[in-house]
């Protein structure tokens, strides 16, 4: 969910129309601002995991072409799923539209997503990550999306975390940022503490 929070935030401008109402200037700016629509609008989804396998019915339900990159996960189990497993990352990443990160950090994923590979992405592409900071090349990315390289992009994660004042990600309004809160709700904090004494229970068996 907080990864679709996103996804409509950047694609439908909510915090410059809200902005823009607030500030006594509505509709003043509205037609200037470029916004989007999901229908059929192409998403990859790097790792499909726990959290891809609920990210896929979501984008489904918005009528959205699915494309799921994991070289551990068979090509029938995705399709089940209603997803398109992509064998090759650099051509998948050119025609997608949205990509929402969902894979493990480590010495094969770190940079995974530098400028070489944004600038191969279509410009109005948005990048989503919740996953793990180190990904992204965070500076990379700011210069992407400072350059019109690509539309946008929405962080709940960092390299460095908490995120550093002074750090350039801040400073650009095209980046929507989020404190590794994704978490954080009422429901998803219950089902951890439920897990938390589940687990301690059956250490005690």
């Amino acid at each position: 969910e907080h990864v679709m929070y996103m996804i409509l935030s950047l694609s439908k401008g909510i915090v410059q129309y809200d902005t823009m109402v607030r500030s006594g200037q509505f509709r003043n700016e509205a037609s200037k601002l470029i916004t989007f629509e999901l229908l059929n609008k192409e998403i990859l989804i790097l790792g499909f995991g726990r959290i891809g396998k609920i990210l896929i019915k979501r984008c489904i339900g918005f009528d959205m072409k699915v494309n799921v990159y994991d070289p551990f996960v068979d090509k029938k189990y995705i399709e089940e799923y209603g997803g398109n497993k992509v064998e090759n990352l650099d051509q998948s990443l050119r025609s997608a539209d949205y990509l929402s990160i969902h894979m493990p950090l480590n010495d094969k994923t770190k940079n995974l997503i530098n400028l070489d590979k944004l600038r191969s992405m279509k410009k109005n592409v948005i990048i989503i990550n919740t996953a793990r900071g180190g990904i992204i090349n965070e500076k990379d990315l700011d210069e992407a999306v400072k350059n019109n390289i690509i539309f946008g992009a929405g962080l709940d994660v960092f390299e460095n975390e908490p995120l550093n004042n002074d750090s350039t990600l801040i400073k650009n309004n095209k980046i929507l940022l989020s404190p590794h809160s994704a978490t954080f709700t009422q429901e998803c904090t219950i089902r951890m503490g439920i897990q938390t004494v589940q687990n301690l229970i059956d250490l005690s068996k």
